[in-house]
């Protein structure tokens, strides 16, 4: 899995600083692929939150530009220098990373499927803006999970030494 999470984490750079900062970044100061890529999206899956921009999801944006950008950075380094892996002290910032991800990806996901058909979407293109989020929420939300698991599996390791330790 760890090879699939760093080809994620690889490509999100380009998504986050291109598309993602659109959400917070005036027109007049973005950049033209920037622009281009943003109008594209928007006609093409009819994404209404990419149009409207409510603050909620300008904050999630925000964060994901300060604190999901550097783990991006941070795991494309952490791997390619670790054999191909990540290693015990990267995977609490990356079982955060996946919780913080998937939830504000949830809650875009729910507020879609919630406000789609008053934003005038049928049910072919809510579907399809759906399957656009739902990536970017699963794999996060099995991040964490199997992150978590590896931590919870080190620490059951070294409580075992511990315990045998003191039986001695």
């Amino acid at each position: 899995m760890d090879t699939v999470y760093f080809i994620y984490f690889l490509i999100h750079i380009p998504i986050t600083l291109l598309m993602d900062a659109t959400f917070v970044i005036p027109t007049k100061y973005q950049i033209n692929i920037q622009k281009t890529l943003s109008e594209f999206h928007i006609e093409q899956n009819k994404d209404f939150l990419a149009i409207e921009t409510p603050l909620w999801i300008q904050i999630f944006v925000l964060f994901e530009l300060i604190f999901q950008v550097p783990i991006f950075f941070y795991a494309v380094y952490h791997y390619l220098t670790n054999n191909k892996s990540f290693k015990f002290k990267s995977w609490i910032y990356l079982t955060i990373y996946g919780f913080n991800a998937g939830f504000t990806t949830l809650v875009c996901f729910i507020y879609v499927i919630m406000e789609g058909n008053d934003h005038g979407l049928n049910n072919k293109e809510l579907i399809n803006l759906l399957s656009l989020y739902t990536p970017t929420m699963l794999l996060p939300f099995y991040m964490m999970i199997d992150f978590s698991m590896r931590i919870n599996n080190q620490l059951n390791i070294i409580n075992n030494i511990n315990i045998k330790e003191k039986t001695k």
